[in-house]
């Protein structure tokens, strides 16, 4: 295979220094250029997932889950090679031959050619670093979910890498119809149609570490906690445990500003795990989870306490909750005009305009199907139709409106039924109305939001907000003391409707942790400050 003429000519002008001696440290730092030129070749990086990661970061990395001399390396997703580089290279600082190291390096990829970058780079090291030309044996092409060697099942010591992050939600990333049905044969009850194709390969890792190695791949941090990766999480807990795990944060990507994580699977030496940032160098230790119950891990780095809330009745048994269809934002994207003070036809509700207790409409600007409102309305004709009348028949009642994009449960009562919602709020809708707001008390709690946020962190647009689901949120577990309810109830009417001093605020938590049987002034404390910054 012949290499890319941009690679090709700075491999060749790194070859020609090694050779004539003398050339010091730096050179690790022009072997992982190599692979960040092969990049700049690679146009469509949102398609394909071909996202290489910084040297630095697999460095790093590598570090985390402690390669030993002798142990087997791969990485299933091998790209330009920099986590094989990083690893050659801790090997060798451990005193391990280099005709050993290169032996013990696997790596697979679709891309010929990168593959091919990857083993110029990793001879190009044994030249540094042994002094001789020597091959790569074990780098191969191929699709790693299908095609990797049955030899190469069990006998891997590390699994660690960077897999193409293909989301199944999007047309550009999502898997055709054949091939989802082969991953489908080859994974059985792990696979899910829209699981991401990176935490397949983290199903792949486990296979090829078996139960006495470890794997840390890096993932969307949205992966922890999704509803589509939680088989295959669960599946993973019962194989080889989340022992520990790398946050990486927004910034290690250039060309892929995403959330991210290397979950690191080992047999457990303690019931506790290590979190560690990649950005801010900071280090917690917390509890094990188990039941692939990972987005504890993160939420337990953003500072959300732990609340252990439970009760037979859920908010489901006493409201629906659903996320409207898209055939109704299309439907009101025609039809929301803005609108002067006084405006009696239905007020649009998007997730910006709704704050905690508050509805924003003529506050803040929003946007909707591309356009900025002041105040928008919906224009509804005589006769909308009949699957349109039937949604607004059902919207336009009591309700209480949420939002899916937060730190803390953003939550307002429409108790006049005059609010329409737009994707992706979410209505909950009391089957009682005169539960209304008791379910508001509910939503509001600290226990609420700390116990979505333990199921949902990193779920969100970035590492400290979730992304609320309605099967989610429908599982909310209910107020266990009927007395302290009915005094949050009427605290959380007072907040809603009237404008209210700090200590209410905080009578409101402590009188709704005792609703929940979680005293805790951490809990109340962490909610209040989470309050604050949304009301600032």
């Amino acid at each position: 295979m012949t290499l890319p003429s941009t690679v090709a000519l700075a491999a060749n002008s790194l070859a020609k220094s090694i050779e004539a001696g003398g050339r010091g440290e730096e050179v690790i730092v022009e072997l992982a250029e190599l692979g960040q030129i092969r990049q700049k070749d690679l146009d469509d990086h949102r398609t394909n997932g071909a996202v290489f990661t910084p040297y630095s970061v697999a460095e790093e990395l590598v570090q985390q889950v402690g390669i030993d001399a002798q142990d087997i390396v791969c990485d299933p997703s091998v790209g330009p090679g920099g986590f094989l580089l990083a690893a050659a290279e801790h090997k060798f600082r451990q005193g391990e031959a280099v005709p050993s190291i290169l032996e013990a390096l696997r790596g697979i990829d679709i891309d010929p050619v990168t593959v091919e970058v990857a083993r110029t780079t990793l001879q190009l090291w044994g030249l540094w670093r042994g002094h001789e030309w020597l091959p790569v044996n074990h780098l191969i092409v191929g699709d790693a979910l299908l095609d990797i060697p049955d030899d190469w099942f069990g006998r891997c010591d590390v699994v660690v890498g960077n897999p193409p992050f293909l989301g199944q939600l999007k047309s550009d990333t999502a898997r055709d119809p054949a091939r989802g049905e082969v991953l489908r044969e080859r994974f059985g009850a792990r696979y899910t149609a829209y699981l991401d194709e990176s935490m397949l390969f983290l199903l792949l890792g486990v296979e090829l570490s078996g139960e006495s190695g470890t794997v840390a791949l890096i993932l969307p941090a949205s992966l922890m906690g999704s509803e589509s990766s939680r088989l295959a999480r669960e599946w993973i807990d019962d194989k080889l445990p989340l022992k520990d795990l790398w946050v990486g944060g927004r910034s290690v990507f250039e060309v892929a500003a995403v959330e991210v994580v290397a979950p690191i699977l080992r047999e457990p030496q303690s019931r506790k795990c290590r979190v560690i940032s990649y950005e801010s160098k900071k280090a917690i230790e917390v509890s094990a989870v188990a039941d692939g119950q990972w987005s504890r891990l993160l939420a337990a780095l953003n500072g959300i306490p732990v609340v252990n809330i439970s009760n037979q009745s859920t908010l489901s048994d006493q409201a629906s909750v659903t996320a409207d269809f898209r055939d109704a934002y299309y439907w009101l994207a025609e039809r929301v005009i803005e609108s002067d003070r006084g405006d009696v036809r239905p007020k649009l509700a998007t997730v910006g305009l709704i704050d905690p207790f508050r509805f924003m409409h003529g506050e803040v600007q929003t946007r909707f199907a591309k356009q900025k409102f002041e105040r928008p309305v919906v224009e509804i004709e005589d006769n909308p139709p009949p699957k349109l009348q039937k949604w607004l028949d059902q919207r336009l009642v009591p309700k209480l409106l949420v939002a899916t994009q937060t730190r803390i449960v953003e939550c307002y009562a429409d108790f006049k039924g005059e609010l329409l919602p737009s994707t992706p709020l979410l209505s909950v809708i009391p089957a009682k109305e005169t539960h209304l707001w008791h379910l508001l008390a509910a939503l509001a709690s600290p226990a609420a939001s700390a116990w979505l946020g333990c199921i949902a962190a990193g779920t969100g647009l970035s590492q400290t907000t979730i992304r609320i689901r309605a099967s989610m949120l429908a599982d909310l577990p209910l107020p266990t003391s009927p007395p302290n309810w009915d005094e949050g109830a009427y605290l959380a009417r007072k907040i809603h409707e009237e404008t209210v001093d700090e200590q209410t605020y905080i009578r409101f938590g402590e009188v709704m942790n005792q609703a929940y049987n979680a005293s805790s002034d951490v809990l109340l404390w962490w909610w209040l400050e989470e309050l604050k910054k949304k009301q600032a």
